[in-house]
């Protein structure tokens, strides 16, 4: 991925990213639902966020206008998107575990191309997420992969499939994973 030469704006760049991000992200968590499109990333200045097509047939990311000219900030965001578009679930609260899983995936990412995480993620609901997540065991991807495959997606998961993966996770870290907080 050329971050130097040119900027997050260009289409085919982004474009380029979200399909390497879709692939890794398909790696660590299972195959995305196909019955669902994934569209070119977008831009909106209350993003990031996933926005559904009007039949909900696909969706796509829509980044924040900050972002437009700043890589290390569209890797964010885009990661983090792109864990949610793998279950697109029509626009319904994500549980707790998927929010960690993005924001632990958007991490590692940002890291692996090469941008720093200092600071981050900025946001106490986000902070938690990611705490839970790591809080799975020595392999919270691995963990987190095996439940969603058994349940067929993040927000189908339930206490029984998380405890039977993990049978050391109290049954509190487990209703936190499983809830669904309004995040900001």
């Amino acid at each position: 991925m050329d971050f130097i030469n040119v900027k997050p704006t260009d289409a085919s760049a982004l474009w380029q990213l979200q399909l390497e991000l879709l692939a890794k992200a398909e790696n660590l968590f299972g195959k995305r639902d196909q019955s669902k499109k994934i569209y070119q990333p977008s831009w909106d200045p209350e993003g990031p966020h996933i926005r559904y097509t009007p039949t909900k047939d696909g969706a796509f990311a829509e980044l924040g206008d900050n972002a437009k000219s700043n890589w290390r900030l569209a890797v964010y965001h885009l990661a983090h998107e792109t864990v949610h578009l793998l279950d697109q679930h029509g626009g319904q609260q994500t549980v707790l575990l998927e929010e960690g899983a993005a924001v632990r995936f958007s991490l590692d990412m940002m890291r692996m191309y090469g941008f720093d995480i200092t600071d981050l993620p900025d946001g106490t609901s986000y902070q938690i997420a990611l705490r839970l997540f790591d809080s799975l065991g020595d392999n919270p991807y691995q963990i987190a992969k095996n439940c969603r495959l058994s349940c067929g997606g993040f927000n189908a998961i339930n206490s029984s499939v998380l405890n039977s993966e993990n049978p050391d996770l109290s049954s509190d870290v487990i209703s936190q994973l499983l809830s669904k907080p309004k995040m900001r």
